[in-house]
């Protein structure tokens, strides 16, 4: 019964190394992780800041100013192009090109359909409304 009792002990203390060993080793394995994404984030960080320097550098006011004089051609703006809210027209009526088109060959004109036959009380040669 006492070697028994030596059997499980010894089982015990030799599952419960084991399991200490596998803890310790994803333990490791995990900080070997975390590492790697604290350089992956830590060179995501420089990658930003180098595109901030950029955008920078590329935003600044009298470079912009260059490139507009360089490629756009701009004109200074005149008195005359200045206007006021009721200085502009009016808008020009719809003009409906086919519907004007259809009128003329007149087409254009509504058709009386079987509903309106019974409204207004006509009735058909053969007696019916």
């Amino acid at each position: 019964m006492i070697k028994l009792l030596h059997v499980i002990a010894i089982g015990a203390l030799v599952s419960s190394a084991l399991y200490a060993y596998t803890i310790k080793y994803e333990t490791t394995l995990e900080a070997e992780q975390l590492q790697k994404l604290k350089g992956k984030a830590q060179r995501e960080r420089d990658a930003i800041a180098v595109l901030k320097a950029e955008w920078q550098y590329l935003n600044r006011p009298d470079r912009l100013q260059a490139l507009a004089d360089r490629h756009l051609d701009l004109q200074p703006l005149a008195i005359n192009q200045i206007v006021r809210v009721s200085d502009i027209p009016n808008r020009g009526p719809k003009v409906d090109s086919i519907g004007r088109k259809l009128a003329d060959l007149g087409l254009g004109l509504p058709t009386e359909t079987p509903k309106d036959r019974k409204a207004s009380g006509v009735t058909t040669p053969g007696g019916r409304p």
